[in-house]
Formats: structure tokens, sequence, C-alpha cells
């Protein structure tokens, strides 16, 4: 990192970012070229801390454009680590930063939706406006997060699951993380985070914590190369298809856009309570999943049920929307998304010792003397 710091005071970097800067403020949208060129100088370390922060609040005042998040995002992925599959994944991610405090809805689904036999490539990180990140939460469930990216291609071709934990993957985020930190407000990576999932994953839902971004995100996703996918915004403010509340969905497949509501009334399920989808800290989140995986009936099951059904819809697992809900249903109840629980627990591990092994095996004897 240290490398890259004298390039604050490169004069020609700093003549084209005090001009982008300075458009930025006047409201102007930057140009394809002019905003992937920002994100290089992100990515490189090429911007002071003072010169991230002006440019995120900037860009936050104006509002990022579709076109701006698109080669934010481009960019961004061609300095994160690619991690090939060799077959479609799926994933289902949220942006945060919602006013709903819910439990971890979208990791709990994702193992109903792999035991329903779609490829789950989840990525995600620590709580950032909650108190319980999706890395929390599989910690808390007793799951080893910190695997190389063999060992999760391994989990993928043999549990049809895995778990690309961002911090783990995406070495430059952490200096620009302490920087969102220190801003304490919403920034475009917010929305950024959430687009670069290693495996590059064909089907995605996205939740959004607000309701102008459902459209727009439907088509940033699709100039990502996503095939088939849902954004998603719970109208009691949360970013994945609410129990409590209508949601907003924008569904989409390469030139199609349909955007339309959905209750939990329209599949027969019970409305829940905004408590009863409160979540809390690592551990007591874990309970709750391992409740509704143990088919205890409560809000809470109403909501994975829900955004399960979406994701074997959209990863192509069930017909329709509402045939992906009473698969869901079938798949908690007959013991299969506990089993894919505990088998993507005991498989974390496996492998986690594995690569440690593996290390050991490849030290000079003279090391370790």
């Amino acid at each position: 990192m240290q490398i890259e710091q004298s390039r604050f005071f490169l004069p020609e970097v700093r003549t084209m970012l005090t001009s982008l800067l300075a458009a930025i403020t006047k409201g102007q949208d930057l140009s394809d070229r002019e905003t992937s060129f920002v994100m290089e100088q992100i990515m490189e370390g090429a911007m002071s801390d003072i010169q991230l922060a002006a440019f995120l609040a900037a860009l936050t005042t104006k509002g990022a454009s579709q076109r701006e998040v698109i080669a934010l995002a481009r960019t961004m992925r061609e300095y994160s680590m690619n991690v090939p599959c060799s077959d479609d994944v799926f994933d289902i991610v949220g942006t945060g930063g919602g006013r709903m405090k819910t439990f971890n809805i979208s990791t709990t689904a994702a193992f109903v939706i792999a035991a329903g036999g779609v490829r789950v490539a989840k990525h995600g990180n620590r709580a950032k406006t909650s108190r319980s990140g999706s890395a929390d939460l599989l910690e808390a469930l007793g799951a080893n997060i910190f695997l190389s990216p063999e060992s999760c291609l391994s989990m993928l071709k043999d549990l049809g699951l895995c778990y690309f934990y961002t911090r783990y993957y995406y070495y430059m985020m952490k200096r620009i993380d302490v920087v969102r930190e220190q801003m304490g407000i919403g920034t475009v990576f917010d929305v950024l985070r959430p687009l670069t999932n290693p495996a590059h994953a064909a089907y995605e839902i996205l939740g959004v914590s607000e309701a102008h971004l459902v459209e727009p995100m439907a088509h940033v996703l699709a100039a990502l190369g996503v095939r088939h996918g849902m954004v998603v915004y719970g109208k009691d403010g949360s970013d994945e298809i609410s129990a409590a509340a209508p949601t907003t969905i924008c569904e989409f497949t390469p030139g199609s856009f349909s955007t339309y509501e959905v209750r939990p009334e329209d599949f027969t399920l019970p409305v829940a309570s905004r408590q009863d989808l409160e979540g809390g800290v690592p551990k007591t989140n874990a309970l709750i999943t391992r409740r509704v995986f143990d088919g205890e009936k409560s809000g809470a099951r109403t909501a994975v049920l829900l955004n399960a059904g979406a994701g074997l819809y959209i990863g192509g697992q069930a017909q329709d929307f509402a045939s992906g809900v009473r698969k869901a249903a079938r798949l908690i109840d007959s013991g299969s998304a506990r089993q894919k629980l505990d088998d993507f627990i005991v498989m974390s591990h496996r492998l986690g010792e594995a690569e440690k092994m593996e290390i050991i095996a490849d030290r000079d004897p003279e090391d370790m003397v």
C-alpha cells in the first residue's frame, strides 16, 4: 500500500480527479470512461482518504446514475478476484441499510434454495448496518468461512453451495471500508458490494433498501450479465421480500423487465409482524434459523419461504414463484434444508483442515525446526 501512496501527488492524476469531482458537485453525470478512471484510482490506492471521502459524499449527494453504477461495478470487478465456475450459479444478497433490522433471511433462504437443486454461490460480509451479517451468522451456526477459492469450488461441486467471505477475497476494500465507516452515511459502495460476487452469478435476487432503486438496479444487473433475476424492496423498509408488508419486485430476463407487487397472502401465507422478523446478535439469529429449519411455524418461516421460493424460481428449479414457495415448504418440512446446513458446516471444517495440512506439508523442514 505504501508504494501506491506516492501516486497521490502525481499532477496529472490530481488534476483529473479535481476536475471530475468539480463536475459531480455541479450535478453532472460522468461518462463511462471518467467513471472507470475514478474507480481505477480508488482500487489502485491512488486517492487519498480525503479525496475518496469527497468523491463518495459528492456522488451520494448527486445520486449515482445507472450508467455510473454499471461503469463502477465493471471496473471494480476487474480489480476483484474472479473465481470461475463451470456451471451457472445463483446468489441472493441485500444492500443493507434497510429500516427493518431483520434476522439473516437471505442467508437462511440460501440453504433452502441449495437443498432444492439450485447451485448457490453466496457472498457476504460481517455486519455493517445490522447486528449480524451473513458471515457473522454462518460462524454462529458453526461454519468455517475462511476458505480458499479452490475449497469454495469444491463445496459448490459436491454440495451445491459455497460462501465467499468478502473481506477474504477483496483485500483492497479494507482501506475503503475504514473511510466509509468514518463517513457514517450510505455510499455507492453499499450497492457495489452485492454486485461483485467472485463467481459472477448468472441468476440473482438483489434486495435494496430504497424503492427508487428497484428498476434501475434491475437494469444494472442485466447489463452485468445476470440472465434471470429480481430486484426486491419490502415496503416496510426491508431489503428482501417482506413477510410483513407488500414487496415491489422488478423481475428481468435479457431484454424484458416486469415490475409488480406481491404480498404474503398471495401465497396463502400468514402475514408476519415486524417483531416476528426482528434480528439480534449472531447467536440469536442462528437460533431463529435453526428453529425455522426445525419446522417451527412463525413469521420467520413465512419470510424464508417467500425468499427461498423466489430463489427456486429464479434458479430454474420451480415453474413459477408460487410453485417455488410450496417447494420451499416441502424442503424445510422434510429436513432437507436442515441437512444442507449440517453438511455445509461439516464440509467447511473438513476443507479448512485440509488447507492447513497442505500448508504444513509445503513448508521447508528447516523452517519447522
